[in-house]
């Protein structure tokens, strides 16, 4: 009925008349539903960390990083989750990449790579994404038939049945708290004092915020879970990446008539980052997060950006990968190839992943 854009517009209010108001009434009625789950699923789950049940909480053998976020939407995972891939395959660690496989498509009856898989695989030849729903099986196919040292679970901090050692949650500081309402009547996936069960938090984008802005997140995050570490993050625009691997710098883009499309979780952040690029963004495409792209899409695409004149088409990395080419229409495509960089927290960081990976933190004196 809605797509995802309509929706945020519906829910944050943004969108006025009868059928929005009546939408948030009936959202509004089911969140209690919703609520009283999470509530019983938590309770289960806490109940079992305290009795330390493994029949409830598995544990996989080796150490697992779980990186998740407590809304829905895109919040940085992928960016986060490479980060933290390329780190540990830096102290020489051998490591997987395990995931639920939302929004995968089926080949030929058999369910293939999503979309992350695929941007990871471009940007990690070196650490396999195993996916499945049941996420604990492929820790075990990781660590006895693969022989892995870590696992690092994509999107998973819901995903209680699987033990973690160090719990990463991220949030996106331009859209932190899911306009402070569970689902379905606003973003969240559980009540924030779920935030405490993690071992740090992650503000993410920072740099797209006003500092009094960013003061008031971290005040209210050090409310619903006082005492776990804060570190903030910005993204930073490193390259542009055709299909084929074909690199230009980012510079390219300065005063570019640039068409931007995408399928993401947070389309807007997207444009925000775009326009801090020095481009004349003339026309875009937006679809649904997980969008698998048809024929009949990418003709939309490649005549709308002629019709506006655009001599360049922009997308993210994980649009690219599945649109596999490099032109449309003769315009060139490029997908805006992103990293994270610390602007606090990164030492606690790495001092948890080297604790994991058993590798001496060389900033720490030896002992005598």
């Amino acid at each position: 009925m809605f797509d995802r854009t309509q929706l945020l517009e519906i829910i944050s209010g943004h969108r006025r008349g009868i059928v929005a108001s009546l939408t948030r009434v009936i959202l509004g009625c089911l969140t209690p539903i919703y609520r009283t789950g999470i509530y019983f699923r938590n309770r289960k789950f806490n109940l079992a960390t305290k009795r330390n049940d493994d029949k409830i909480i598995r544990k996989a053998g080796i150490p697992v990083i779980s990186v998740g976020n407590i809304t829905t939407g895109g919040t940085g995972k992928t960016p986060m989750v490479i980060w933290i891939a390329k780190r540990l395959r830096s102290y020489g660690i051998r490591v997987a990449l395990v995931s639920r496989g939302y929004g995968s498509v089926a080949r030929n009856g058999v369910d293939g790579p999503n979309d992350e898989a695929l941007e990871m695989e471009h940007r990690l030849p070196d650490v396999p994404h195993l996916q499945d729903p049941d996420r604990y099986r492929m820790t075990q196919i990781a660590l006895n038939e693969l022989d892995f040292e870590i696992i690092v679970l994509d999107d998973a901090f819901q995903h209680r049945q699987l033990a973690r050692d160090f719990d990463i949650v991220l949030i996106d500081a331009t859209a932190p708290f899911g306009f402070d309402r569970l689902l379905p009547r606003g973003l969240l996936r559980e009540p924030l004092d779920g935030l405490s069960r993690a071992d740090i938090l992650v503000l993410t984008r920072v740099h797209l915020i006003s500092i009094a802005s960013r003061n008031a997140i971290v005040q209210k995050i050090s409310r619903y879970a006082p005492g776990i570490a804060i570190a903030e993050t910005q993204t930073r625009a490193s390259h542009l990446l055709q299909f084929d691997g074909q690199t230009e710098k980012i510079s390219k883009l300065d005063g570019r008539a640039v068409f931007f499309f995408c399928g993401i979780g947070n389309p807007d952040n997207f444009k925000l980052s775009l326009e801090k690029l020095n481009c004349d963004i003339v026309g875009s495409a937006l679809f649904a997060d997980h969008y698998h792209y048809q024929r009949n899409d990418l003709e939309h695409i490649k005549h709308s950006a002629k019709s506006c004149e655009a001599s360049m088409l922009v997308c993210t990395h994980k649009d690219l990968v599945k649109i596999g080419a490099n032109r449309l229409g003769g315009i060139p495509v490029y997908a805006v190839i992103v990293e994270v960089e610390f602007l606090s927290g990164e030492k606690e960081m790495e001092t948890h992943l080297k604790k994991l990976a058993n590798v001496e933190d060389a900033s720490q004196p030896s002992p005598i």
